[in-house]
């Protein structure tokens, strides 16, 4: 079972803030922050939020059937302020984490669109055939999803205290559907029927959660020679790289410590990529004191 260095730490981030790496999960994390913040200046349905939940047309906000159409993305943004929010942020940024550093950052991106989109298009379009009424807003459902394709790769990861993580994804869509149904609540029960479908077709159509051979595998991930081109293109990259970043510095100098001699022996059997911050840190001083020297 792989998960990595550090939950929220990404190598691919999309940008940076300060020293912290903005990745996809901490973004969306980040955007939820923000949401509470404007939820309580502006109250429940203010004028920013009310332009952005997915709501049926009996609520006079405005709807996708209205023309809203915006709607059926932004729905996730607002977030109610309590303790119960941060709580779902909390675990969203942990089991996201390790689904970004699984994925990569753009397949996560475009399964978190996903699991916003075809949930809400599809409680849209019955609404407009069944009349249904309801509506959705926040990381809740969006939460859910990413919690069902954590435990479908990862199935035996505990949780606190011990229970596998498929067990924990059960109880959680176990709750919400009782939930729904004794509120007798269809709009919901549609966006969480469609989530969990969504999250787990997404999952094994990257390629993984190989074990759940009873659900069907879309060709959303690229072919095997597809995949094995695209790696031999990186590699040759980082090998690229690594010839250029050992020209900048001499391989081989009388007064080249042990330690920045091993650093190069690994630059050159594994690529820069096989350093830590640290040692790019030491070798790029290692490369100044040397250019200043000559």
């Amino acid at each position: 079972m792989h998960f990595s260095r550090r939950f929220g730490y990404s190598d691919d981030p999309w940008f940076r803030i300060g020293g912290f790496p903005v990745s996809t999960t901490a973004f969306v994390v980040g955007l939820g922050v923000v949401s509470m913040i404007i939820w309580g200046v502006e109250g429940r349905f203010g004028p920013i939020f009310r332009e952005l939940v997915l709501v049926s047309e009996s609520y006079s906000l405005g709807s996708v059937q209205e023309g809203d159409v915006w709607r059926l993305i932004t729905w996730p943004i607002p977030n109610e302020p309590d303790f119960w929010t941060i709580i779902l942020f909390a675990i969203f940024y942990m089991l996201g984490s390790q689904l970004e550093s699984l994925l990569g950052r753009w397949r996560f991106a475009f399964f978190l669109v996903c699991l916003t989109l075809v949930p809400s298009v599809i409680v849209t379009a019955v609404e407009a055939a069944a009349g249904i009424d309801g509506y959705a807003a926040g990381l809740r459902m969006v939460e859910v999803g990413v919690l069902v394709a954590f435990a479908a790769q990862y199935a035996q990861a505990r949780f606190w205290p011990g229970i596998p993580g498929w067990v924990i994804a059960v109880v959680v869509v176990g709750l919400d559907t009782l939930q729904a149904l004794g509120n007798r609540d269809e709009y919901s029960l549609i966006v969480l029927a469609c989530t969990v479908s969504v999250a787990l077709l997404g999952i094994r159509a990257f390629g993984y959660a190989t074990n759940l051979t009873w659900i069907p595998k879309l060709s959303l991930a690229p072919s095997s020679r597809q995949s094995s081109a695209r790696a031999d293109r990186a590699k040759s990259r980082r090998r690229s790289r690594s010839r250029d970043y050992l020209r900048a510095v001499p391989t081989r100098d009388e007064s080249v410590s042990p330690e920045i001699d091993a650093l190069l022996d690994q630059v050159a059997s594994q690529g820069l990529d096989s350093l830590t911050r640290k040692q790019r840190k030491q070798l790029e001083a290692h490369a100044r004191r040397l250019r200043r020297r000559h």
